[in-house]
């Protein structure tokens, strides 16, 4: 059994688990562009 470290979700492989943290990782990614966009239109 795998678990998810953002959000505790249990996988029962490795690659499941690979493929879900994906998905956060998207989306902290995501967040971060549109917090640098809207630095630079604050400038």
């Amino acid at each position: 059994m795998h678990q998810c470290y953002y959000c505790e979700q249990i996988f029962d492989s490795k690659e499941d688990l690979y493929q879900h943290v994906e998905v956060h990782s998207d989306i902290d990614r995501n967040k971060e562009i549109m917090t640098r966009k809207k630095q630079l239109k604050k400038k």
